[in-house]
């Protein structure tokens, strides 16, 4: 009896044993699971962290050349366009209905209601500063042009729209290049050293057109960076 009592306790003892065993067992394992969910999590999380970074990255180089483009270029030919645009306001206040400057400095005898044209000391002055500004329009357009490369409004064929078609404006040209041939052109006129053959370059007058599509450009850039921003800060959640 004695020695099946020992046996029992042996059992006993060794039963507990196996169990403190298969304890331990079972909670090194729950805390590996628990550990590899933890690294899985912050793996995910690190590659999640890891992957908007680098489309900030990319959102921000693209937010970057938008803002290259508006304040290297758009912005500074809109600043030329509209005081070249208010001088010339103030020069044409008493020229006659029809007058066109560029075919006017071709050939300055030619009428206007059966009346002449004679540019005064302050239509001269005028014209001057606005020849300074076409200047360094031009330099502008030679300097950071290339920031529009991608802008097909300003470097494919000009097509004028409905409310500019009426004007004969050369063929075959960008706006910008447009533009450019109508600063040379006018000045050389101005200084004489073009005169007559109108009809050669009477499509070379200024583009009306290219004041609203500046305008339309920079209001699409400011939108593409809003939109960038939000983005980035869309990543950052």
């Amino acid at each position: 009896m004695f020695l099946k009592i020992l046996e029992l306790e042996e059992v006993k003892s060794w039963d507990a044993g196996i169990l403190a065993a298969i304890i331990a067992l079972l909670g090194t394992l729950l805390v590996n699971i628990a550990t590899n969910i933890v690294t899985i999590i912050q793996n995910k999380k690190a590659r999640k962290d890891n992957n908007n970074k680098i489309k900030r990255l990319d959102i921000d180089a693209e937010k970057k050349l938008y803002v290259k483009k508006l304040n290297n270029f758009y912005i500074p030919l809109r600043h030329y366009l509209e005081n070249s645009k208010t001088l010339f306001k103030i020069f044409l206040k008493d020229k006659p209905t029809g007058f066109r400057t560029l075919t006017y400095l071709l050939k300055p005898n030619q009428k206007y209601n059966h009346h002449k044209v004679k540019l005064d000391k302050n239509d001269k002055a005028l014209l001057d500063r606005i020849f300074k500004i076409g200047l360094d329009m031009e330099k502008l357009i030679l300097k950071n042009g290339y920031l529009a490369g991608d802008d097909p409004e300003f470097v494919e064929n000009y097509i004028p729209k409905k409310e500019y078609s009426h004007i004969p404006y050369e063929k075959d040209m960008t706006l910008l290049s447009l533009l450019i041939s109508h600063l040379t052109v006018i000045r050389m006129a101005y200084k004489a050293d073009l005169s007559g053959q109108m009809g050669k370059f009477k499509g070379f007058v200024f583009p009306n057109e290219i004041n609203p599509r500046v305008e339309e450009k920079i209001k699409e850039l400011q939108g593409l960076i809003s939109e960038c921003e939000t983005k980035m800060n869309s990543l950052l959640k």
